[in-house]
């Protein structure tokens, strides 16, 4: 990578963790919360699901307004306006205000992921190991919130832990200024163009170029993926404080629990890395198929296993369900032109954040109503969809190269 585009690579890295940090606050704080406003896990994942379907709900119009505004004006109403939603959040009296905070807090981060992974795409040319990058740094504030947010909560309070992440969001904003985002209007040469139809200059005018069967199915499968990691991770502390035996100096539950699993989320960075790699090499779609494959029977066994087990489970499981994102990413990319890609990652990141955020509010319902561990054992179920939609991607290309020959 050049100057510039290591450049770019570092603070949309350092961007990626913050955006997902902000995220996981919540689930790390998530039992002090229980104990101050007196609430069951269904209210609790029913919030949760609020704030993630501001966040997925936002990408839509957030990779249109990518194109019409561009991408720097874009990152400082992201990163300055989460940090004033953060300020927000903190000082609401009430859960009402503290619900709408945090949905605000969504809405204001949900124009990060269309806008970042389509300036990734358009300006640096070894695209897939900046994403693995980019997805590897997303997981590192993946794995510290929960960390930072549990200890500082169990010390100080949860509204001290939103106060404290107030303040990388400035920073960045400020970093953000002297970095050039400017993208050329005119498109890079690409080297995979099998799904994209040669007509596809005179369909970008029409809504269906968007619809495309592989597009449909990406959107599906990032949908699937995210779903099962919003329902892990939003009780992943609450699971991990309640069902280890672990301890660390004179931590309380609330610590352990977030110190567990910011260590399992942890190894989703591996993965994202893993999954960039994967991202350069042929034979893409075969990949993606095994990977999602792999992962299955680590969640499910979540669901039986304590202590140690568990934890082991946990960052297995993690490890392959994170490297699956820069791969599809990288799919997506593969799939569309750049004057479309704006509007294609808006869809298909609303698909993960939007509706997978609903898995919060199933995993909230199961939890109160059956038990935490049922929360896995039915979360494995959309990992089978994902392995079966892989395989469907993985043969339409097939059949899409036979027909080409």
């Amino acid at each position: 990578m050049s100057r510039e585009e290591k450049k770019l690579v570092a603070l949309t890295s350092c961007s990626h963790a913050l955006t997902h940090a902000y995220l996981l606050i919540f689930p790390a704080v998530l039992l002090l919360l229980k104990e101050e406003f007196s609430m069951g896990y269904l209210g609790l994942g029913v919030i949760s699901n609020i704030m993630g379907f501001a966040y997925g709900l936002g990408a839509l119009p957030g990779g249109m307004v990518y194109n019409y505004f561009g991408p720097k004006k874009l990152y400082l109403f992201c990163f300055l306006g989460s940090a004033g939603a953060a300020l927000l959040v903190a000082a609401s009296p009430d859960l009402i205000l503290f619900t709408a905070g945090l949905a605000l807090l969504g809405a204001l981060g949900s124009v990060y992921h269309p806008m970042v992974n389509s300036l990734i795409t358009s300006k640096v040319k070894k695209y897939g190991i900046a994403l693995g990058i980019h997805g590897a740094a997303g997981n590192i504030g993946v794995a510290l919130a929960p960390f930072i947010g549990g200890l500082i909560g169990s010390r100080w309070g949860w509204r001290q832990a939103y106060i404290f992440f107030m303040i990388p969001g400035i920073v960045l904003s400020i970093w953000s200024l002297f970095i050039d985002m400017s993208v050329k209007k005119e498109e890079k040469e690409q080297p995979f163009r099998e799904m994209v139809r040669p007509d596809s200059s005179s369909q970008a005018k029409t809504i269906w170029i968007f619809f495309t069967l592989p597009l449909v199915l990406l959107y599906t499968l990032n949908w699937l993926q995210s779903f099962s990691y919003h329902g892990a991770a939003t009780f992943l502390p609450a699971y991990m404080a309640q069902y280890t035996s672990f301890r660390i100096f004179s931590w309380d539950s609330v610590a352990i629990g977030g110190m567990l699993s910011g260590l399992a989320l942890f190894a989703g960075t591996f993965g994202q890395y893993a999954g960039g790699v994967l991202g350069q090499k042929p034979h893409l779609e075969r990949n993606l198929l095994t990977v999602t494959a792999v992962s299955f029977p680590f969640i499910l066994f979540m669901a039986f296993l304590q202590d140690l087990s568990l934890l082991i489970m946990a960052l297995i499981f993690f490890f392959f369900s994170f490297a699956v994102q820069p791969m599809m990413n990288v799919l997506l990319a593969q799939y569309t032109t750049l004057g479309m890609r704006g509007t294609a990652f808006g869809i298909y990141f609303f698909a993960a954040f939007g509706i997978g955020s609903l898995a919060a509010s199933l995993s909230g319902y199961i939890a109160q109503r059956f038990g935490l561990p049922y929360i896995f054992l039915a979360l494995s179920v959309s990992v089978v969809v994902l392995i079966f939609l892989s395989y469907v991607l993985l043969r339409l290309k097939k059949s899409w190269a036979k027909a080409n020959l």
